[in-house]
């Protein structure tokens, strides 16, 4: 099965469209104050018109009312959910088919928190940081070793089109997702990195034979 690749923190149309028409198998709009790259619901309308590839919105701590709010108002096919959300807030807003739960990375990951979120459409690991992402800097894969295996999951944190063949030869994830390593700016995409972003994704798993591990999540969200 092929490697998935999500654009995050988009904040233009421009941006997005061009995303989806270069492959992106996901975009990412992120909702939540403490990032550079938050959009608001009202200035994301726009987002309910970008192209073929699914929508999802990215919440921090935030009340359920507020993501189902922005869920419904910007057409997300996806919500992922960034900070210290319970299990029960994932299945509330849709669990298994309609929500993403990241765990930040920082030291030895908690493997039975992991567990807990069994329900979810899918899991994915970033670098812990204060603003919760995006901060252009990867954590250290090993701490991922102690995975179960056939756990599916997806990468993010320092990523750029450099260094996601190494990040797919090693971990063998099952999408990888990328905001600050194909920018200009912040908040801004930039065409030829995205492009070989995710060029380098479409080699690598021709290359290693990238597969959903035994086990994993075949028709998940994510």
């Amino acid at each position: 099965m092929p490697v998935s690749v999500k654009i995050c923190g988009l904040t233009t149309f421009e941006d997005a469209r061009l995303a989806a028409e270069l492959g992106a198998d996901y975009l990412g709009f992120v909702f939540f104050p403490e990032s550079p790259r938050c959009l608001t619901p009202d200035s994301a309308q726009w987002v309910r018109a970008v192209g073929t590839a699914r929508k999802v919105g990215v919440f921090r701590d935030q009340a359920s009312s507020f993501v189902h709010e922005v869920r419904e108002a910007c057409a997300l096919d996806v919500v992922q959910l960034h900070g210290s959300e319970a299990p029960e807030m994932c299945a509330a807003l849709g669990g298994r088919d309609r929500v993403v739960k990241a765990i930040s990375v920082a030291g030895p990951v908690d493997w039975g928190l992991v567990e807990a979120f069994a329900g979810v459409a899918g899991l994915i690991f970033d670098t812990a940081t204060p603003r919760g992402g995006g901060s252009g800097r990867r954590f250290d894969w090993r701490l991922l070793g102690g995975r179960t295996p056939g756990l599916a999951f997806w990468i993010a944190g320092g990523l750029q089109p450099g260094n996601v063949r190494e990040a797919i030869e090693t971990l063998r994830p099952s999408g990888v997702d990328v905001a600050s390593g194909v920018e200009a700016s912040i908040g801004r995409k930039d065409p030829a990195r995205m492009r070989a972003f995710i060029a380098a994704v479409r080699s690598a798993q021709d290359d290693v034979g990238a597969t959903t591990p035994t086990g994993g999540s075949e028709g998940r969200a994510v």
